[in-house]
């Protein structure tokens, strides 16, 4: 177990929440600081801008209308594939070349 949470930690200080979300969010107009409008919650059939938020300092996020939340790009990344915590820490090593 602690090899993995330096794994994490290690991964979340190596990929930046903004540019992680810049990349996953590619329509979200995001700024350099606090909770940013996500655009479109990725996780349900969402057609109404604005309730869906990321937070560019701390990688979690929230959905206000379907209730999705997490704490970082790690959860993040296991919500929208479907990944446990070791699979989702490895792919996101794979993209990002953080090893």
């Amino acid at each position: 177990m602690k090899n993995n949470k330096l794994q994490a930690d290690y991964i979340k200080h190596s990929i930046t929440p903004l540019d992680y979300y810049r990349h996953e969010l590619p329509d979200a107009a995001l700024k350099k600081h606090g909770w940013n409008d996500g655009g479109l919650c990725p996780f349900h059939a969402d057609n109404k801008k604005g309730s869906f938020r990321v937070n560019i300092e701390t990688g979690a996020y929230k959905c206000f209308a379907c209730d999705a939340s997490g704490g970082d790009i790690i959860g993040f990344t296991m919500a929208l594939h479907s990944l446990c915590f070791v699979e989702a820490t490895s792919q996101l090593a794979d993209d990002w070349g953080v090893y």
